[in-house]
């Protein structure tokens, strides 16, 4: 087998999926992102409908408090996508699948970090209001898109071909064993 071939078998067998321990943090990063963001948005736009408090003070309290909560989570989601793109955006990208959904949700991703930044930073009272309603528009867009992409991937996962058989078979035909331990 040449080298190419062999180096493409490798590509294979590595693992796409996340860990379990990586998969779990990042699920509890995002949901703890988006659950802020919904936190938010309830005491922003929710409060006078369902009269949490007509305290104006202590509602802006509240929001600075779930912004401070947001805020941290997102600098998390920041730290997690970083560290997953080193080895599950490169591997998926590299064995072409699921790039689609990857792309859509790493813009997502990018539009969100963006619209972050540009509201902490950037606009002013004028143009707040419409980055506002982008920003938790594709925050509250995340999930689905998220879960389609999980979905999607665990469905592409049963089209790889399954290396470990190959391997054996490979060595069969060529007459040698397939266990490594047999060559020791």
């Amino acid at each position: 087998m040449s080298s190419a071939h062999e180096r493409a078998y490798r590509l294979l067998a590595e693992r796409v999926r996340l860990g379990t321990p990586a998969r779990r943090a990042l699920y509890a990063t995002i949901a703890a992102l988006i659950g802020s963001g919904i936190w938010w948005l309830g005491i922003h736009y929710a409060a006078n409908v369902l009269a949490v408090t007509s305290d104006e003070i202590s509602r802006a309290g509240h929001e600075a408090f779930a912004l401070r909560v947001h805020g941290a989570t997102a600098f998390a989601a920041l730290f997690a996508l970083g560290a997953m793109s080193a080895h599950h955006v490169r591997r998926g990208w590299a064995l072409k699948r699921n790039r689609l959904m990857g792309s859509m949700l790493i813009a997502e991703f990018a539009l969100l970090i963006l619209s972050g930044y540009a509201l902490y930073y950037l606009v002013g009272d004028s143009t707040r209001a419409p980055v506002s309603v982008l920003h938790w528009a594709f925050g509250l867009a995340l999930a689905p898109m998220l879960i389609l992409h999980i979905v999607m991937g665990r469905r592409s996962r049963g089209l790889a071909p399954n290396v470990d058989d190959e391997d054996h078979n490979a060595r069969a035909t060529m007459g040698q064993s397939a266990s490594p331990r047999s060559a020791e």
